[in-house]
């Protein structure tokens, strides 16, 4: 990939700040509807469960959760962006933030890690790293979403199905795929 996350990420907050396109999302209404699939994966899953939002950015999956009265045993928000750490912080103090890199430093455990639009812009090598820690971190298993289909962007991460599917039977877990939300993105749900 040709853009670094300090690139992609601060460039689009400094243009469009404490919003969903300051997240390079294209709209709050994107944003939400991929929460609204990954909730709704997590049914039963989020009143017992410890949880790390894994490239947290604003914490606005927890806003989310908040606003939609849905309740987190445990809420940890993890970004390798720490200016974002700072506003999540300033956001909700009541929740714990950490500075880290999915890809390379030792994390919290929790029951779930979820991961909402952390993987756009990772080279492939980087996104099976990405999955394989949150799975290792992980006691009951992994929510995210991706964008759906082969590579058609320079600097847009695309995996298929097949991609999913291979990467967990190769580890006898179990895989929940949602597609049809939107168009060229899927949630996955990875059980262990």
């Amino acid at each position: 990939m040709s853009i670094s996350n300090e690139e992609f990420y601060l460039g689009a907050y400094k243009k469009f700040g404490l919003s969903a396109k300051g997240l390079n999302w294209n709209s709050k209404t994107s944003q939400e509807i991929r929460f609204r699939v990954l909730t709704h994966l997590l049914k039963d899953e989020l009143s017992n469960s410890k949880i790390v939002d894994a490239g947290c950015g604003f914490a606005d999956l927890l806003f989310y959760w908040q606003r939609h009265n849905l309740h987190v045993k445990e809420y940890i928000g993890v970004d390798s962006l720490c200016d974002f750490i700072q506003i999540a912080k300033r956001r909700f103090p009541q929740n714990f933030f950490t500075c880290k890199d999915i890809l390379k430093d030792k994390l919290p455990q929790a029951d779930w890690y979820v991961a909402s639009g952390s993987l756009n812009i990772l080279s492939d090598f980087q996104t099976w790293i990405f999955l394989e820690n949150m799975l290792n971190y992980s006691k009951k298993g992994i929510v995210f979403n991706i964008l759906c289909g082969k590579k058609k962007s320079e600097i847009f991460n695309y995996k298929t199905i097949d991609d999913i599917i291979d990467f967990t039977t190769a580890k006898n877990l179990h895989v929940k795929i949602v597609k049809g939300y939107l168009k060229n993105d899927m949630s996955v749900k990875v059980e262990k």
